[in-house]
């Protein structure tokens, strides 16, 4: 009996320091570019696994020898600052957006092209997300993703979103085009005037896309809008379809894991120099900066850290559990992010859970600091 219960305890502390090995390595990649180790940023997708483990341990060697409980303990410690990148803490009470001349309501969306592949007939799920947008009366709404058409009998959504949501100015960065008719990118919509706008490519390549940004001038105070959408691992229906069997167990899938780690290593190196362009364009701004997108990567990554820098992350602010944006592959997912400079106090976060496309938008309303006209809550 004795021989078992040292066998059990050893095995459970093993595992245990495998964990923690795991998880600090995993803390470490907000420090390591992928273009240099690539393989860490796969620690980044376990890490909300592997935080679990820790808090299981740790509860656990609680009841049967509590002095392991450090083992855990220091680690969550250590990686404390991917942790607070990771779960916010906030109660829906103090979340409520103001209503007043100083205030922002922003919002970011990935529209997955308005459902243009996801059906036969786009149609009806473009008019549903056009109903969403205009409920939440943005001030200033970025999307990635966008489509939009010349063609006789499509989508002219760009006009189409600028006359029914009332948001008169926009920059699209129409960074891929199909006989200069069928337009797709991101695009910034605003409804204050813009003064300047342009947009910067963030890597070379026949597929690669813009950072976008715009200057906009609300009462005397010009902010600078920042849009972008990095690169996404660029999966296919066979690339999921094959995640799936492995996720089932119905397939070794050897073959599949090789094209799917080699999809997934090409992109966590474009993103880490994605994340050092748009982060060194956002340090050099002018004006109050607010940042939307869709990273493509998580808040434990080194695309995450270098973008956000000393910005505000309008979610940790106001918002509350893990706060996941995209619908598929896994529960944990935050990929898509607003960001503020310190020039803005963060009123309210929202995230609305919609399947119109495979990410939810997400909403942050903001006032600029030092305004000396009262603000008053509004219910939405």
């Amino acid at each position: 009996m004795r021989f078992l219960r040292l066998f059990t305890k050893g095995f459970f502390l093993i595992i245990n320091l495998a964990v923690v090995i795991l998880f600090l390595a995993a803390c470490l990649a907000p420090y390591i570019s992928p273009a240099w180790f690539w393989p860490i940023s796969f620690l980044t997708l376990a890490f909300p696994f592997l935080l679990g483990m820790l808090v299981i341990f740790l509860v656990g060697w609680l009841f049967f020898n509590y002095k392991y409980t450090l083992l855990s303990l220091i680690a969550i410690l250590l990686g404390w600052k991917s942790i607070s990148a990771f779960i916010a803490f906030h109660l829906p009470s103090g979340n409520k957006p103001l209503s007043g001349p100083q205030s922002l309501t922003v919002m970011s969306y990935n529209v997955a092209q308005f459902g243009l592949y996801r059906e036969k007939d786009s149609k009806y799920n473009r008019q549903a997300m056009f109903a969403l947008i205009k409920k939440q009366e943005p001030d200033i709404a970025c999307f990635q993703d966008f489509y939009t058409s010349e063609k006789k009998n499509d989508f002219n959504n760009r006009e189409d979103i600028s006359k029914e949501m009332q948001l008169p100015y926009r920059y699209f960065s129409s960074d891929f085009n199909r006989n200069g008719m069928q337009h797709w990118g991101s695009i910034i919509y605003s409804k204050y005037p813009i003064i300047a706008s342009d947009k910067v490519k963030m890597s070379v390549g026949p597929l690669s896309e813009s950072l976008i940004y715009a200057d906009i001038v609300k009462d005397d105070d010009t902010i600078r809008i920042v849009n972008m959408h990095l690169e996404s691992y660029r999966f296919n229906a066979k690339d999921y379809n094959a995640i799936r069997k492995i996720k089932n167990q119905e397939d070794t899938g050897l073959v599949a894991t090789k094209s799917i780690v080699q999809k997934m290593r090409e992109a966590y190196i474009r993103r880490s120099q994605q994340a050092d362009i748009v982060g060194n364009f956002i340090r050099q701004s002018p004006y109050p900066v607010i940042v939307c997108g869709d990273f493509n990567d998580t808040p434990s990554s080194y695309t995450y850290f270098t973008i956000k820098g000393d910005l505000q992350d309008a979610f940790l602010k106001k918002g509350f559990g893990v706060g996941r944006t995209f619908n598929g592959l896994a529960p944990t997912l935050r990929i898509d992010y607003i960001f503020a400079s310190d020039d803005f106090k963060i009123n309210s976060f929202r995230r609305i859970n919609s399947d119109l496309s495979d990410h939810y938008p997400v909403i942050a309303n903001l006032s600029l600091v030092g305004s000396g006209v009262p603000e008053v809550e509004v219910n939405k």
